[in-house]
């Protein structure tokens, strides 16, 4: 299975508005339609979503091109969101989110989930299997892909980074 986790595009938030669970600016909808049509050929079994506006906003031009619905994930919330939370709880978060994506949707080809930037970093450490602390940071910027794939290799599980905060398809902009 091929894991595709995606950070937002930009938000009010990132713009330097201070707004309760913001949408997405005028920029960060073009990033989404942009990261749709980069990603219009893959077919995605699950298309997964933080609850956060910023998040379901993003995932939506994807959804509504490949005709495939939105699964709110509660667990993919962004660090802060809901109280104060320590880094432990932040990577057990994580590793519970992993551990979930595997169990139901392992025997899938693509999974995509729509995040956040600092949720994110320890989703893929998560992912990846890398339990350092905050001195390893994965960058993440608006509508940035990253590819994590599972795959057996001579029956062993492995899990490969196959892509990392690309952002190809904003060239454009």
């Amino acid at each position: 299975m091929d894991l595709y986790i995606i950070r937002h595009g930009e938000s009010q938030g990132n713009a330097g508005q201070d707004v309760e669970d913001p949408h997405l600016t005028e920029l960060g909808q073009k990033q989404a339609e942009l990261l749709a049509l980069r990603l219009r050929n893959i077919n995605f079994d699950a298309i997964l979503s933080s609850p956060l506006t910023r998040a379901v906003q993003t995932a939506t031009p994807l959804a509504e091109l490949r005709g495939t619905p939105i699964t709110i994930l509660d667990e993919l919330y962004e660090v802060g969101t809901y109280g104060d939370e320590t880094l432990s709880d932040v990577q057990k978060r994580a590793e519970r989110v992993v551990t979930k994506i595997r169990e139901e949707y392992g025997d899938k080809e693509n999974v995509i989930a729509f995040a956040h930037g600092t949720f994110n970093n320890h989703f893929i450490k998560a992912a990846c299997g890398i339990t350092s602390g905050e001195d390893f940071n994965f960058c993440q910027e608006n509508t940035g892909v990253t590819i994590v794939r599972f795959v057996m290799d001579n029956g062993q599980s492995r899990v490969k980074l196959e892509l990392a905060n690309c952002g190809k398809h904003l060239e454009s902009l």
